[in-house]
Formats: structure tokens, sequence, C-alpha cells
């Protein structure tokens, strides 16, 4: 979990430069960028298929979600609360996807940059055909943190930006559901309470 988390939360910590700085000189690209990009973006197509890439991701999202999520207190089990939160859960999820689809292509290419930058187009190749060798254990340390390289973790923070926009906006609804239920059903207000007095007392 912190091996997905990780790096997509680290991106989030962004540091602040004077509007007056000048920017940061690029450097010049190698002589073999063309042909480094080549072989990472064939690195990649093995490692996230084109024809799969959604379903992979899809599936990634809902681990990632049910890992995330914490287990349900007792009164959020009540029929017409759950179906409140199931409901929420779905629209939020289905919302997120589309986010996720439309930054699919940048991180792959972001990846591919980031490929690029770290190894050499010998090892690339080398890598393309993933054999037991130095540039193969080169890569299996560098994937580790392939997340937290500058062009990736540029996309992913854009990505988690719009992840928030689109969940916060659909989340003051949720709430004024899920309260008017509550007041509309005294003995359930009742238990809430209940169970968040021995929580206050703490």
């Amino acid at each position: 979990m912190k091996t997905i988390l990780g790096p997509v939360l680290g991106a989030m910590l962004v540091v602040s430069v004077p509007a007056n700085a000048a920017p940061a000189p690029q450097p010049a690209a190698p002589a073999d960028q063309a042909a480094k990009l080549a072989e990472a973006h064939a690195i990649i197509g093995v490692m996230f298929p084109e024809s799969q890439r959604d379903s992979m991701y899809r599936k990634l999202q809902a681990d990632v979600l049910k890992q995330m999520m914490p287990p349900r207190e007792k009164w959020m089990q009540q029929p017409g609360v759950k179906e409140i939160f199931d409901e929420f859960i779905a629209q939020a999820t289905a919302k997120q996807r589309v986010v996720l689809e439309k930054y699919l292509p940048l991180q792959m290419d972001a990846m591919a940059l980031a490929y690029a930058r770290r190894f050499s187009l010998a090892e690339l190749k080398e890598i393309d055909a993933f054999a037991h060798s130095p540039a193969g254990g080169h890569y299996l340390v560098e994937s580790v943190t392939i997340l937290g390289d500058p062009d990736v973790a540029k996309v992913n923070t854009a990505l988690v930006a719009d992840v928030r926009a689109v969940t916060s906006a659909i989340t003051p609804a949720f709430k004024q559901r899920l309260v008017e239920y509550v007041k509309a059903h005294p003995d359930l207000a009742a238990e809430i309470n209940a169970e968040d007095k021995p929580q206050q007392s703490q």
C-alpha cells in the first residue's frame, strides 16, 4: 500500500517558487533520446499492454479503494444508511475513473521519459528482453522509485487534485442526504450519539 500511495502523496509536497524566479534551464536531450524513448515505450508496452491498460487500472483502483476504505461502524450498516454510502461510493468511483482514464496516456509518456532519463540505450534494450543481467537488476531497483520521477510526479499531482475536485463536488449533496436521513430516524440518531460518547470521553 505504501508503495502505491507514497509517491502519489509525496508528489503533493510541492516547493513554492517565487513568481520572479528564473526558470531552471532544461538540459539538452541526448543524441539517442528518440531511440531511448522508443525502447522505453516498448518496455511499458510489455508491462502495460494497451489492450489491458484500462482493465489493469480499473483493478488497481478497486484494490486501492478496498484497502483504503475503513471498516464501517455499526450504524452505517443500517439498510437506508448503507444504501446512501454505497450509492456515493459508486458515483465517486465512476467519476474518479474518468479522471484516471484521462491521465493514463500522460502517465505512460511520463514513465517513458523517466526510463529514458535513468537508463542508457544499451540497458533499455537489455531490459526490453528482461534478461537476468546487471541492466535488468538496475531496472528492478529503479522501478521501485519510478513514480517519484519529476515527470511522473507532476502528472500524479494534477491527477490527485482533479480526483479531489470531482469527489468534493458531490460530497455536499451526500452529506445533506445523510443528515436528512438521520434526522428523520431519531432512533438512529440516538444510536450514533451513543457510539460517539465513548470516543469523546477518550
